[in-house]
């Protein structure tokens, strides 16, 4: 009877201290993100972390004590897979992070999947549209860009719908982001009947595209689908016009625009796909707080920059659906149902759409 009753107190004793360990408040919720904050691309990767900073700030501030507060660690990784690949290990083994949103680019991305599939880890609105992450990549995922591909039919409906070209040159990053957009502006291509007049790359993080030039200008090309960062793509565009080409261009929304814009110093016809609506000029609720928010923290209002707010806005609302102690195993399931019931969003991501994509493909151009 003794032993009946010291088990029974055992057994009560450990289901206490389980409850008492269940309930224990988060004090912080972790996020995890690999961007390039130094070297060519950097730009990009400092406007996303400072877009997500920039609402996840706000956010704390408007919770109440109970409430864990976001914490982001963003980690540079230059815009190469391998220091991507040493990033992922650092947050998981030592931040022991909920959560990654947010990383940038294709070839970065796809270094670190397969350590996604082996924790199980939500990989949570990468700044990318890589084809292998809309096919089932193994590891929860959230993605609320339009894919590579809605972007790369975009362009070529502006080029040959609108403008009438039929001769298309690819200038295209020799990478796994390269690749991903090659076989999707081959598809949209196909699917007018136009195969691309020639297919020039160039080696990332680097802004080596004379031998590039020399292919494309050798050709009849009347326009250019141009997929890299900003600082090659712009290179190739001032060069260009040196070596009289005076036809149009396209890009997909990982160059950002303003950048590429800032350093093209010769007259050009630029056209680049976005995946949200600008910034300066959009209406309601999100829109209005990013621009309040940005003019009071003195911050730059940029595509990237106002992805990044998006992004946090979302994962913040999406807390709300989901037990914050089991939150790797919840938050990209809650993200969805956020997405299609939460009023601002839904707003947002109709203005201006000017595709049929499951999500929305928005334009910005450099005409002069």
């Amino acid at each position: 009877m003794l032993k009946l009753l010291v088990k029974t107190a055992l057994i009560s004793t450990l289901f206490t201290l389980a409850a008492q360990t269940t309930a224990e408040p988060k004090e912080h919720i972790k996020l995890g993100m690999s961007v390039a904050l130094s070297g060519p691309a950097s730009h990009i990767g400092q406007q996303l972390e400072r877009g997500h900073e920039l609402y996840f700030n706000y956010a704390n501030q408007q919770q109440d004590a109970e409430q864990p507060h976001i914490q982001l660690i963003a980690l540079d990784d230059g815009y190469e897979p391998s220091r991507a690949v040493d990033n992922t290990q650092y947050l998981i083994r030592h931040q022991r992070i909920d959560a990654l949103i947010g990383n940038m680019g294709t070839p970065t991305t796809h270094a670190i999947k397969e350590i996604l599939k082996r924790h199980q880890l939500p990989l949570l609105m990468p700044y990318t549209g890589a084809t292998f992450l809309y096919q089932n990549p193994g590891f929860p995922i959230f993605k609320l860009r339009a894919s590579y591909l809605d972007e790369a039919r975009e362009q070529i409906r502006y080029l040959v719908d609108e403008l009438g070209h039929t001769k298309i040159a690819l200038f295209i990053q020799a990478d796994e982001f390269g690749l991903t957009l090659e076989k999707s502006h081959r598809q949209a291509l196909k699917d007018k009947g136009i195969e691309p007049v020639v297919i020039a790359r160039f080696r990332r993080n680097t802004n080596d595209v004379a031998k590039a030039l020399t292919q494309i200008l050798t050709t009849q090309a009347t326009a250019i689908a141009m997929i890299g960062t900003y600082e090659p793509l712009a290179a190739f565009i001032n060069q260009a016009h040196r070596g009289g080409f005076r036809g149009t261009y396209t890009s997909v929304s990982f160059v950002s625009s303003t950048s590429l814009f800032s350093n093209i110093i010769v007259p050009a016809h630029v056209m680049v796909t976005e995946v949200l609506p600008d910034p300066h000029t959009c209406h309601g609720h999100i829109c209005d707080l990013f621009r309040n928010l940005s003019k009071t923290h003195k911050q730059a209002m940029t595509h990237q920059s106002f992805e990044g707010f998006v992004n946090a806005y979302l994962f913040s609302q999406s807390l709300k659906h989901c037990d914050y102690t089991k939150l790797s195993a919840c938050i990209s399931t809650a993200m969805p149902h956020t997405l299609n019931t939460d009023l601002a969003l839904r707003a947002l991501l109709k203005q201006q759409q000017k595709s049929t994509a499951q999500r929305p493909v928005f334009r910005s151009y450099l005409k002069y």
